[in-house]
């Protein structure tokens, strides 16, 4: 009976410690994509904002996409996940880091755009 108890203990940690990882790895995707959605918002206020205050928007969107790259080169795949999972998180990830250049480039557009006025 003991070993019964012991052998349910441990199979319910590993299956609790196999779904914490994998919702821990969708929250902190979440997390990210709600940065990067704050960091478009900001930025989207810069191309719409006046020629001459377009620079106050442009450097907090800067700083917000620099703390966004900060929190994606720290994330990791968990080193358990199999192949499709693992393909999974690159894909979500990969998103993000098209989308963080995408906004770099629109970015560069509006400075360049500032620059010729």
């Amino acid at each position: 009976m003991n070993y019964l108890k012991t052998l349910f203990l441990v199979g319910s940690i590993l299956l609790s410690v196999s779904v914490w990882a994998e919702g821990g790895g969708d929250r902190v995707f979440e997390r990210m994509e709600n940065m990067r959605n704050k960091a478009e918002a900001v930025l989207i206020q810069a191309e719409k904002a006046p020629a001459g205050q377009r620079h106050v928007h442009m450097a907090e969107h800067m700083k917000m996409l620099g703390d966004l790259m900060k929190e994606l080169h720290k994330d990791h795949p968990d080193a358990s996940m199999r192949t499709q999972q693992h393909l999974d998180w690159m894909e979500k990830h990969d998103k993000i880091v098209d989308n963080v250049l995408e906004q770099m480039q629109r970015e560069h557009k509006l400075m360049l755009s500032e620059q010729h006025q």
